[in-house]
């Protein structure tokens, strides 16, 4: 009888079959020879390729900042300089996209004033190689102490050397107060709050 027309329940398992661990697959030795083994990525030829966006910077400023007068800019800054792979973070503010892609920037900033009388009008924007990307966001007070939280998430397609940064700016059409409020609480177990958070991520995959 030719093994092909035996049936299943008289053929032989496989050598080693029966002696091999549970969950163990049989694998190619290259050299003519099989063995039962746990495998892992570094066994497998093809490894799927994960998509998504992947972490790559993170950082904060724990200091308040505030513009010198009304419709004079002042550049955010992040706190201190750090370098990745594909990120640059400089210590004045200016992130550098140092490969192309697609990235995902959030921002935090806490806007607020710490004295002052009437109104204070708050702008702030986004530069990308020193032109203004996206509209100026706006924040108005009339309170004399006052904090408000902003956060976004953007999105960016750039090539490698692109520069972005941010400015806040008191408007003249309000008073001369106001910027980016740092908090640092009394309890010391409790983490500072800080003026200006950025943390970006990368696409990575196929």
């Amino acid at each position: 009888m030719e093994h092909v027309n035996i049936p299943d329940s008289q053929r032989h398992e496989v050598k080693g079959a029966s002696t091999a661990a549970l969950n163990t697959v049989l694998h190619s030795d290259g050299d003519g020879t099989t063995t039962f083994k746990f495998v892992d990525y570094s066994n497998i030829a093809n490894v799927p390729t994960i998509d998504g966006y992947e972490f790559v910077l993170s950082s904060f400023s724990g200091a308040t900042q505030l513009p010198s007068s009304v419709d004079v800019p002042l550049q955010v800054t992040f706190g201190s300089a750090q370098t990745t792979a594909d990120v640059s973070l400089a210590s004045n503010g200016t992130v550098t996209f140092n490969t192309a892609g697609n990235y995902i920037v959030t921002f935090i900033l806490r806007f607020g004033r710490t004295g002052g009388t009437g109104n204070c009008i708050l702008l702030n924007r986004i530069k990308l190689n020193g032109l203004q990307a996206f509209n100026t966001n706006t924040c108005s007070f009339d309170n004399a102490f006052i904090t408000v939280p902003f956060s976004a998430t953007l999105g960016f397609n750039v090539i490698a050397g692109t520069t972005m940064t941010m400015d806040i700016m008191r408007n003249s059409a309000g008073n001369n107060s106001g910027g980016l409020i740092a908090t640092t609480p009394v309890q010391a177990s409790w983490n500072i709050s800080p003026s200006a958070t950025i943390i970006v991520s990368k696409f990575s995959g196929s």
